[in-house]
């Protein structure tokens, strides 16, 4: 049980690490490039990192759409009713709270009292995360 609590919140802090970190990267090379070469395009970039931003909260939104990256990486997956992924929807559905202030620690609480709890939102949508090893 403690294993399967530590397991998902590395996979939480690594999704938000990829979909955060993959629009920062990508919003710092289009502002290196705006600053340097078009000075004239200076005035974009707030809309680059707008558009960053929602990138990454739309990566976010969708990363259990197809069972969860980085929870295959520590060996979990997240499964639809019926055994089968999410889907777009559904994975909205279910991170849309872990984006809400206050909400979200209402979602996390049970994850992080017990590791194979399920939270709010999944009894909702029917998700459930189980081991794959």
């Amino acid at each position: 049980m403690i294993r399967l609590r530590r397991d998902r919140i590395l996979a939480f802090f690594l999704d938000l690490l990829v979909c955060a970190g993959c629009a920062d990267v990508a919003a710092l090379l289009i502002t290196a490039f705006l600053w340097a070469a078009l000075p004239g395009g200076r005035r974009a970039i707030p809309a680059v990192w707008a558009a960053a931003g929602l990138a990454a909260a739309s990566a976010f939104l969708l990363r259990d759409a197809r069972g969860g990256r980085a929870r295959r990486w520590v060996g979990l997956e997240a499964v639809g009713p019926g055994g089968a992924v999410p889907g777009r929807a559904a994975s909205v559905r279910r991170n849309l709270p872990l984006l809400v202030p206050g909400w979200n620690l209402i979602e996390a609480w049970p994850v992080l009292r017990q590791g194979d709890a399920v939270r709010p939102a999944d009894r909702r949508t029917g998700v459930r995360i189980r081991r794959t090893d």
